[in-house]
């Protein structure tokens, strides 16, 4: 089966890559060039098969994808993993750090925390909010960003996490990633959706202290423009 997907990937690539590869900076991301909706269909062509598979054959083949290096084959494997969630247990979580750092590029990143990782924040979040406040300190940018974009959408919408994500936002206010910024923005931004009046004085704050104008900025972006005029105004050195 493993086979069959390389060579179905390679054979359905282009020369030009779809524009979320095309965006892609780090130079160990690798990609065949399959655009988003062919991909979508591939998968879907293979799901009934991953389906007959047992979670530890879905994680193996899931493993070999990742390890590729190749952004298709890493998306095919996310389907893997999400079929597969309630094998994450505590105890086989140096597995999922193992499949985060491995993914080189903006794109996998937000799809592996949209999906596995919140599942797995539903499932046991002691240990996942553990995980991602190691992760913000990490050597490597895409953990970094993993750990607060996990923060964002439906998790952000819940408010649940609300005082740990602004932990993680406060780690990461000075870090010198324009896409680890982008994230710490981004987690910001969603959260202002929940809770406005406490995000607005943040964001202030964050103003005053000088942290790069990214991450405010993509915070305040869905606001209205007097809104966010007068935010960026108060928060004035």
């Amino acid at each position: 089966m493993h086979q069959k997907i390389v060579s179905t990937l390679k054979s359905a690539g282009r020369d030009t890559p779809y524009t979320a590869d095309a965006n892609e900076t780090d130079p160990r991301y690798l990609g065949y060039g399959v655009r988003a909706p062919r991909m979508k269909q591939l998968i879907a062509q293979w799901l009934p098969d991953f389906r007959q598979l047992d979670d530890q054959s879905r994680v193996a083949l899931a493993h070999k994808l990742i390890e590729s290096g190749y952004g298709e084959q890493k998306t095919v494997a996310l389907t893997l993993l999400n079929l597969s969630i309630n094998y994450f247990q505590p105890e086989k979580f140096d597995l999922v750090d193992e499949f985060i750092r491995k993914q080189h590029g903006w794109s996998k990143i937000d799809a592996y925390t949209g999906s596995f990782l919140k599942s797995l924040l539903d499932l046991f979040p002691d240990e996942i909010l553990a995980l991602t406040r190691a992760w913000s300190t990490d050597p490597e940018l895409w953990l970094r960003r993993a750990s607060v974009v996990l923060f964002t959408r439906s998790v952000a919408r819940s408010g649940e996490h609300i005082d740990h994500a602004l932990g993680l936002c406060d780690l990461l206010k000075h870090d010198g990633e324009d896409l680890v910024q982008k994230g710490v923005g981004w987690c910001l931004k969603d959260h202002l959706r929940f809770d406005k009046p406490r995000i607005k004085d943040y964001v202030v704050n964050l103003r005053q202290q000088g942290v790069p104008a990214t991450i405010t900025s993509y915070a305040l972006r869905n606001l209205a423009k007097a809104e966010r005029q007068a935010i960026i105004s108060h928060g004035k050195l």
